[in-house]
């Protein structure tokens, strides 16, 4: 079992109707929180024009990949000098003291989602969305213009180029998703930093919600 990240989710389900359903009314329940902070709704596309291509090699990889990118993210977040060093083998990095402080302060989209199932939307809201009746898949909705924003506070740190407005060329890209989980020191870091940047990228670019499943 792992995390599994989609977007455009609702338009591949045509032929299943239960879980199109079940997209559809997370996406009405969710939107009647948005419009409540004065925000607007949400509306999900059921189809486009175009594949959506995400330029990342992986957009599934198991849990704890994601707590190797969210442990350095708090490092970065706690303090931007911090020079990056890697967990020691055998450590959880879901048990890192930074990232479990910067957690408590429920404020990054990159660190206070759910790491198994939820939303991002492509709605640029600062606060995140707190469902402790979990009305909102995974407790929490979190927005892709956020997410974004936050992951391009980490290409420095991570040696990943971007341009000046935080764009990632074709051959950068390539680059990314060319490392090998074993390979160089925050591989993992770098190609889960690649599949969610691209999911925030095609969210934005095609006003579809991100999904974990």
């Amino acid at each position: 079992m792992g995390l599994a990240i989609g977007v455009g989710v609702l338009a591949e389900m045509a032929e299943d109707k239960q879980g199109a359903d079940r997209i559809r009314r997370d996406v009405d329940f969710i939107n009647t929180l948005l419009v409540e902070k004065g925000l607007l709704p949400h509306q999900e596309p059921e189809s486009f024009d175009e594949p959506l291509n995400s330029r990342a090699s992986l957009t599934s990889f198991p849990y704890s990949w994601l707590h190797y990118l969210r442990r350095f993210a708090a490092h970065v977040m706690r303090d931007p000098r911090w020079v990056p060093y890697p967990i020691e083998p055998g450590e959880d990095p879901a048990d890192d003291v930074v990232l479990r402080q910067m957690y408590r302060q429920m404020k990054s989209h990159l660190l206070c989602h759910s790491d198994s199932e939820g939303y991002y939307f492509p709605v640029d809201f600062e606060d995140l969305f707190l469902d402790p009746s979990h009305r909102i898949r995974g407790g929490v909705l979190g927005s892709s213009h956020q997410l974004r924003r936050e992951l391009i506070l980490l290409t420095d740190p991570l040696e990943i180029e971007v341009d000046e407005n935080g764009e990632l060329s074709e051959e950068k890209a390539k680059i990314v998703a060319q490392q090998r989980p074993s390979g160089a020191p925050f591989a993992v870091e770098r190609l889960v930093w690649l599949a969610l940047f691209e999911a925030a990228r095609l969210s934005i670019e095609h006003e579809t919600a991100i999904v974990f499943y």
